[in-house]
């Protein structure tokens, strides 16, 4: 024989999401757009509710909806804070959209153009259409809600949808060569690379040393030339000419 008697929970467990956890959840995402912090005085000026309800709230709707951190305040909650908000409360407060909540409100607008149209026909067509979408279809309409709020670029998943998005792939670095010819490093700046072939940079360093040695050859080289030859030089004329005195 089945009991007639209501169940334990109902009579002894009440709820407190519509009547306490989602009014403060409400307010504290309204008021973490305007600071980075909400403390508990703030939303119970915002809620109309006292500190102690609404530290209460906070205390059940973290770590799920928020990050709700207590200060050393000898437990009074008036300078409790909430320091953030996670996707869930986003979405539970309707700022971020759900393939659920659009199937709901496309039932709900549906059966709000049913009520004001005068027409016979097309109310009793918009009365269809709304209870399709909302009882008889909804899983294919939240089906479809999905992937309309997919991303359009490959159907990549938004944090609104409840899946993580796929980081990006990092583009490969290309080696470009220089258009510009650059100038010879010194051989104690240039990189060492195994196998490679040092004896062009070994005739590039040696080739200043026998131009500076041609070029200390080149006197001895004039002197005998120079005899047969008139001297050009104005200066060094006159001196020779009064040494000849």
């Amino acid at each position: 024989m089945v009991s007639s008697r209501v169940p334990v929970r109902q009579m002894f467990v009440h709820d407190t999401w519509a009547a306490r956890d989602l009014p403060v959840l409400d307010a504290t995402v309204a008021l973490l757009e305007q600071s980075y912090m909400v403390t508990v005085t703030d939303i119970a000026s915002r809620t109309g509710m006292d500190a102690a309800t609404v530290a209460k709230a906070l205390e059940t709707l973290d770590p799920v909806y928020v990050d709700f951190r207590k200060t050393t305040t000898g437990g009074d909650p008036q300078f409790w804070y909430v320091f953030k908000v996670t996707p869930e409360a986003r979405r539970a407060v309707g700022q971020w959209p759900t393939a659920q909540a659009l199937a709901g409100r496309l039932a709900e607008e549906l059966a709000a153009a049913a009520h004001d149209e005068p027409d016979p026909e097309r109310r009793g067509l918009l009365t269809y259409a709304a209870r399709l979408v909302g009882d008889t279809l909804r899983d294919a309409t939240v089906r479809a809600a999905a992937h309309v709020l997919s991303p359009a670029f490959g159907g990549v998943p938004q944090p609104e949808l409840g899946l993580p998005v796929i980081e990006a792939a990092p583009e490969p670095v290309e080696d470009v060569p220089s258009l510009v010819p650059l100038p010879e490093l010194p051989e104690l700046l240039r990189p060492h690379h195994a196998g490679a072939d040092t004896r062009p940079a070994a005739m590039a360093t040696a080739q200043p040393e026998t131009t500076a040695t041609e070029m200390e050859r080149l006197p001895e080289r004039d002197a005998g030339a120079g005899e047969a030859d008139t001297d050009l030089n104005p200066v060094q004329a006159p001196r020779d000419a009064s040494s000849a005195v």
